[in-house]
């Protein structure tokens, strides 16, 4: 049982909390740096970005920054 939901979390799509640090990837290369995460919906997550404004973008092509 605990390997199937190990394997199911793989696929899963990340969680991000609000007020933390994002960069956008996309097909390898940052697209966007420094936004923060103002929340998380089915949507998907919606990013405030320094100077271009807030956006939704997919949780798969977000990164957190450490």
């Amino acid at each position: 049982m605990h390997l199937l939901l190990f394997i199911k979390s793989l696929f899963a799509e990340p969680t991000f909390v609000t007020g933390e640090r994002v960069n956008h990837v996309r097909g390898g290369t940052i697209d966007r740096t420094d936004g923060y995460v103002i929340a998380q919906t089915d949507k998907g997550v919606l990013v405030e970005w320094p100077h271009v404004g807030t956006s939704f973008m997919s949780a798969s092509e977000l990164c957190v920054i450490g």
